[in-house]
């Protein structure tokens, strides 16, 4: 039996025992002509186009870029309305303060917000008592 030189004379081979057309390779889908995997980097698919080709193709891809940017789709995360145990609040503290809530909270094995929500239930109990 003699040795086949190269795949592309096998399939030729093949194709004529069997009665079926051999493939091209803009039927192969992007196959190289000797080989049967596709072209896996992108620069060997950029090769194989022409300059026309080549620059739309860049363009598209920097058009879906710049569409894909922002939160994914499907995601409904913010969208929903609903009523919130606790309400985000921003305010400055002393450095020295925010120390010792940190060793309190780190004392009693709670989070620093624990620890300020504790701290407003006593100053607006004192407050309403304070109207009385």
């Amino acid at each position: 039996m003699s040795k086949i030189k190269d795949v592309q004379t096998a399939k030729v081979g093949l194709s004529g025992l069997l009665g079926t057309s051999t493939p091209t390779q803009t039927q192969t889908g992007g196959l190289s002509p000797l080989e049967d995997r596709p072209l896996s980097t992108k620069e060997e698919i950029e090769e194989t186009l022409g300059e026309e080709t080549r620059e739309a193709l860049r363009e598209e891809t920097k058009r879906r870029q710049y569409l894909k940017a922002g939160r994914p789709l499907g995601s409904k995360k913010g969208t929903e309305k609903k009523t919130p145990d606790s309400i985000r609040m921003t305010f400055l503290v002393s450095p020295e303060k925010q120390e010792k809530l940190r060793e309190i909270a780190l004392q009693r094995g709670l989070f620093i917000k624990e620890v300020l929500d504790h701290a407003i239930d006593l100053v607006i109990k004192e407050y309403e008592e304070g109207e009385r």
